[in-house]
Formats: C-alpha cells, structure tokens, sequence
C-alpha cells in the first residue's frame, strides 16, 4: 500500500492512562498494565468502529511464519493462518499504511493522532525508553473458537530496528472468566504473568525481552484490541539489573548479563520455556504435518542453545526461579523467541 502522512484526525486527549506508577514495574519486569486506558464512551466507539471494519471485510485473517527444515537440511518457513483471528496494520514504519481503515474509524484516527501523550507520560515514568514514535499499530479481532497466538518476542525484522514498547489496549466490554484470550507474559526471571482482556485495560511491556502468548479465546462475543509498537533507545538495557542486596547474587549475576544482551536472553528463553513454546503452537495452528516439523525444529534449536549453557548454571536457576517481584505494582500484575 502507499505510504502516507499521519493525519490529525481532529486530535483532542484522548488517553487517559495514569502511568505515574509504571516506571518501577517496568524497570523490574518489564511489563505493568493498567485499567483504565481511554473513556467508557471512547471504547466503546472503539470497538463498534473495529468490529464493523470486520463486518464489510476491511480485516484479514492473521497468519504467522513456521519454521521448518526443509528437505535440503536448511531451516525455512511456511505460513499458515490463525484460525478465527483477524487484523489490519494500520500504520507501518510510523505512516499510515491504511488509510481507508482510518477514514472509516474516524475515533480510531484520533486515538492514534494523540499518541504522543500516552508516549510522553511512559517516557515520565522510565526515561531511559526515550519513545520517540509510534512505528507500528494494528486493530485485532478474535472471533472466539480457539484462536490464539504463541509464544513469541515483538521483534522487528528491520536490521535498524529502534523499538522497544510493545502496549495493547482491549476492548471487551461483554469478557467474563473462562471464555480464554488472556495474553501470557513471561518476564524471566519472574513468575508468568497472565492478563485477562477486560475492557479499557492497557497492558504494556519490552518488545525485545518479554516473550508472550495470547491463550486460545472461546468467547461468546469477539475479542478486540489495538496494539501499538513504540521506538526507542535500543542501546540502553531496558529492565535494569537485579539489585544483589533482595536477590541471590550468583542469580542476579546471570540475569544481569542476560538483560545487558537481549539476543541472549531470547536464546535462554527458548530453552527455559521450551515445553511451553511447544504448547502455545499446538493451541495456535491446526494440527498438520508442517506444525509438528515446527515444533521438532523448535525442540532441535533448543537443545543447540542448551549446548552452550553450564549445567551448573541451569541447576542453580531452577533453585531459585521464578523470583519474587519485589515492586509492589509488580506483584499486582501476577503471582516470554523470535516472531514466528
């Protein structure tokens, strides 16, 4: 599609995330979230805007990349549809990437034109993010019956990539416990995390260094939600090292190096949660000969990148982990591989 300016859609305040006490989540976890991101009125003119943008086709149904070996021995990919899932990438690089999605979700529009104010009251809470741009936002529809997402990181394929947020706002007015489409965070080295899709919720996290999922949804209403990707500085540690005074510091030393080389802790991570990984395919695709090749690739990198770990250091993580946040607004929330 061609590129085009944001416009400002008549912008007024439209956020109305207080995120005054995310900073300390965000430095500890990485991940904070709370209730009460945009108006009643605003979300719901959110959701009906979304849910119609569905209804006269706008949305297409949402694939991801598996990866296999292929016959040659090289590792490659096919693409497969998520069942009941469907999604529009409204802005792309930070332009409009569609344009007739926002002229016909005018309070969309004007959401994603105030941006900024939502990126300024993150920026108060943890400087060292800098957000500087929204790079890439997507509406979202799960039509219940299953559909789900795996495990994975919000990793950019763009070699000069510069994001680093990842937030997601719902729009689920009707959820109730039970009918599933939690998102899954995996803040190692802490307890997992998991997040029901309630209404006006906005959860936010590290795009590089919190692996998630989205647990399979069966609700009798769809789901919906918006996410947004934020650039940053990508040269800065996003979760700040483990304090040696509240924690085992033979632990806090291996987390600490983890954190300061995020393609390193993405690495442990498929090895950390290698069974889980597994599971969240399984419950995101169907079953087929190409999603068992999948998992089989995955459980043969898992084991190269167990390799090159100590047996002594593994053995001393599992002694330890999961750690006990020590922010407040941390254990408030609760109590994780490359995009396919």
């Amino acid at each position: 599609s061609t590129l085009v300016r944001l416009k400002v859609w008549g912008a007024t305040r439209m956020w109305e995330a207080d995120c005054f006490d995310a900073g300390g989540a965000l430095e500890e976890q990485g991940a904070w979230f709370c209730e009460d991101g945009v108006s009643d009125e605003t979300a719901a003119s959110l959701r009906e805007e979304i849910l119609n943008a569905h209804r006269t086709g706008t949305l297409q149904q949402s694939g991801n990349h598996l990866a296999v070996r292929t016959a040659d021995g090289r590792r490659g990919g096919v693409t497969r549809d998520k069942p009941n899932v469907f999604e529009a990438d409204v802005i792309v690089g930070g332009a409009v990437e569609r344009p007739d999605v926002l002229e016909s979700c005018p309070v969309l529009g004007r959401l994603l034109s105030s941006e900024g104010g939502l990126r300024e009251r993150l920026n108060a809470a943890r400087p060292e993010l800098k957000l500087d741009k929204l790079e890439f936002a997507k509406i979202q529809v799960n039509t219940g019956s299953g559909g789900a997402f795996p495990l994975h990181f919000d990793v950019s394929a763009s070699k000069d990539a510069r994001r680093v947020l990842t937030a997601i706002l719902y729009l689920n007015p009707d959820w109730e416990e039970g009918w599933g489409g939690e998102v899954e965070l995996l803040p190692f080295p802490f307890p997992n995390v998991v997040v029901p899709p309630v209404d006006r919720r906005l959860v936010v996290f590290s795009s590089n260094t919190v692996m998630h999922r989205v647990r399979p949804f069966k609700g009798a209403s769809s789901r919906v939600c918006i996410n947004l990707w934020f650039d940053g500085d990508v040269t800065s540690s996003f979760r700040a090292p483990l304090p040696a005074e509240d924690f085992d510091a033979r632990v806090a030393r291996v987390v600490r190096v983890l954190r300061s080389q995020p393609n390193e802790l993405r690495a442990f991570c498929k090895v950390w949660y290698s069974d889980l990984i597994a599971e969240s395919f399984r419950d995101a695709f169907v079953a087929s000969p190409e999603l068992e090749a999948s998992v089989d690739l995955h459980y043969e990198e898992a084991g190269e990148v167990e390799k090159r770990i100590a047996p002594s250091t593994l053995e001393l993580l599992r002694g330890f982990l999961p750690l006990e946040p020590r922010v407040e607004n941390a254990k408030d929330l609760g109590g994780l591989f490359d995009d396919l």
